[in-house]
């Protein structure tokens, strides 16, 4: 048997006749004008390229039907895989912003901790009883000192941390600024 679609002109009347219910067909299960039309044209594509094999009209509007199916579900298997793969690049980018956050996060507290070393031992005190959440009454009852001089003490401490970590200010302050 040979093929119905012998020219161009053959093709041609093929496709007048069978693109609007292809385009139909595709707009049913897509629900996407565009997406339908593209679908559409790409089946047409595709049956052209194989035209040599399409023997009758019924043979040929099923063949129709089947590469038009075929193309729905490779997209939508594409569509799943590329949505798989942005949901991994947004779930790792959310794991990188996390662990450099931490970093960011821990080499603040180093820079922060070192400067704290070197402050006296009373000034010390009064800023790590003051991080780790204590009022000045509580810092004071603690260290058996006047309110008024755990308020000194900290004013002082703020300055000399203010000039012990000019260098590293911008990191300290977007760390904190981040907390």
């Amino acid at each position: 048997m040979s093929a119905i679609i012998q020219s161009n002109k053959d093709f041609e009347v093929f496709f007048r006749e069978n693109f609007s219910s292809v385009y139909a067909f595709m707009k049913r299960y897509t629900g996407d004008d565009e997406l339908a039309a593209d679908l559409a044209q790409e089946t047409f594509i595709r049956v052209y390229e194989r035209r040599d094999e399409i023997v009758s009209v019924d043979y040929g509007k099923a063949f129709l039907y089947t590469v038009a199916r075929h193309l729905y579900w490779n997209h939508c298997k594409h569509q799943q895989a590329k949505e798989h793969y942005f949901a991994q690049l947004d779930e790792n980018d959310v794991d990188d912003y996390d662990f450099l956050q931490e970093v960011t996060r821990q080499e603040t507290m180093r820079i922060l901790y070192t400067a704290i070393d070197r402050l006296s031992p009373q000034t010390r005190k009064v800023i790590l009883l003051n991080l780790e959440g204590k009022t000045n009454p509580e810092v004071a009852e603690e260290l058996s000192i006047s309110v008024n001089t755990v308020k000194y003490l900290k004013k002082s401490a703020y300055e000399a941390l203010r000039s012990l970590l000019s260098k590293n200010y911008f990191v300290v302050f977007m760390f904190l600024l981040g907390e």
